[in-house]
């Protein structure tokens, strides 16, 4: 399977896709820093800068991404949603699916979205012939000592006549009882946890190199966590090898 990634930031999608096994054939990211880490981590990925004028991009499995949240979460209650300036990068996502219609989507963004525009997000995907389901998951819930609760939208063609859920809780367990590939499993602290000052924990608390210095903690803040990305591309392979046994005509 192959993967493209928007809103790419420091490459939390591809790190997770890499995890899964699954190639990350291009990205997009407007901020310089991050396509600097990107290009050094992923050198043959093709590398798109501004979303708007990113206009019909090679056909791949998947395309994941994080539209900006500033205009939805609860840090922002005066956002309106994707009605904003930033959210409202969500069309530009939305634009790039209808051209390049993958068999997959990924979108991951703030839990306050299910009050601020999800509903829309749904809708525009289903008139395209999408299906889609949601799960709320923590940083916590893969053994990674805090909170970071993000919404995850999964998204795969309606005519593909499945009913059953492509999130499936036991491979979830699965992933949970082994190390994940890539990753440090870091045990709880026993004191409260300070993100100013522990820089290092930070860093390896989301499941990234060490090598991160300060000057990216700003990035790594905005960053999807790789572990939980690996789970929903395992869950999307299962699937997959599920419908691709499944005979046509019962489609």
């Amino acid at each position: 399977m192959t993967h493209g990634s928007l809103f790419s930031g420091i490459g939390g999608f591809e790190l997770g896709a890499q995890m899964a096994g699954i190639k990350t054939i291009w990205n997009c990211e407007t901020d310089p820093f991050c396509r600097k880490i990107l290009k050094k981590n992923f050198p043959n990925a093709i590398q798109y800068t501004d979303i708007a004028k990113l206009k019909n991009p090679p056909y791949v499995d998947i395309i994941s991404g994080g539209f900006p949240c500033q205009d939805i979460s609860v840090a922002n209650p005066k956002g309106v949603g994707l009605e904003g300036k930033r959210s409202g990068l969500w069309k530009e996502m939305f634009r790039i699916i209808c051209e390049t219609q993958p068999r997959y989507v990924l979108i991951e963004n703030s839990p306050m979205l299910l009050r601020k525009g999800v509903e829309t997000i749904l809708q525009n995907l289903a008139e395209i012939g999408y299906d889609t389901e949601w799960h709320c998951l923590q940083a916590r819930d893969f053994n990674l000592p805090h909170k970071r609760e993000r919404l995850f939208i999964v998204c795969y063609p309606a005519r593909l006549g499945y009913t059953d859920n492509i999130i499936n809780a036991d491979q979830l367990q699965k992933i949970l009882s082994t190390k994940t590939p890539g990753q440090t499993h870091i045990p709880m602290p026993t004191e409260r946890f300070n993100a100013q000052s522990d820089y290092s924990s930070v860093r390896m608390y989301n499941g990234f190199s060490a090598e991160l210095d300060k000057n990216r903690i700003k990035a790594l803040g905005n960053a999807v966590i790789p572990a939980i990305v690996f789970f929903f591309f395992e869950c999307i392979k299962e699937f997959d090898k599920h419908i691709k046994q499944v005979p046509t005509n019962e489609l």
